[in-house]
């Protein structure tokens, strides 16, 4: 079989969005406000438990701007990462798709679309899973044989945390130690 210059661009172009992609999630600034738990489980968190006056907000209103940063969170997060798979899945399947693609180049980029395609699902049956276990939302990133989970709502306890890896282990056979969890 030939692998001719077509075929090269297309393999090339499949190979950098994915890098971008990569790069994007690795080089994307931390919000201060997403602490990590994994590095102080057990440790106490004391609470502010200032009583509302009229001149500061109620702890209702607080509670609500929270949910509501909470959802728009998610919300982003979810959207910007379907548009990305989504272009991926675009670009793979019009590769495997061409008439002008060698058969090699095809093989290539119908086993990239498998993969993404398996990816979506692991990632999807995950965060299913982990709201399952009493969570208001969770959104899973499987990327390079490692997993990030940032979850809200319920609290982060030690059964709590390997109830989530087992989770992720079980749909994705990733190992314990390549397990990221966060809540905010």
């Amino acid at each position: 079989m030939k692998f001719g210059r077509r075929e090269l661009i297309a393999s090339l172009a499949v190979v950098a969005i994915g890098t971008a992609v990569y790069l994007n999630w690795q080089l994307e600034p931390r919000s201060p406000d997403i602490p990590d738990f994994d590095d102080d489980i057990g440790t106490a968190h004391y609470v502010n438990a200032a009583i509302a006056t009229k001149d500061t907000p109620s702890q209702t209103e607080e509670v609500t701007s929270q949910v509501s940063s909470e959802e728009e969170y998610f919300s982003r997060v979810r959207l910007e990462r379907q548009k990305t798979q989504d272009e991926l899945i675009t670009l793979a399947r019009s590769v495997a798709q061409s008439d002008s693609t060698s058969g090699e180049a095809k093989k290539q980029a119908v086993k990239q679309l498998n993969d993404l395609l398996n990816t979506v699902s692991r990632q999807s049956n995950i965060e299913g899973l982990i709201i399952s276990k009493g969570f208001d939302d969770c959104i899973a990133y499987i990327q390079n044989g490692e997993c990030s989970v940032v979850v809200s709502g319920k609290e982060l306890k030690s059964d709590t945390l390997t109830a989530i890896k087992d989770i992720v282990t079980s749909q994705s056979g990733i190992p314990f130690d390549k397990i990221r969890i966060t809540q905010i």
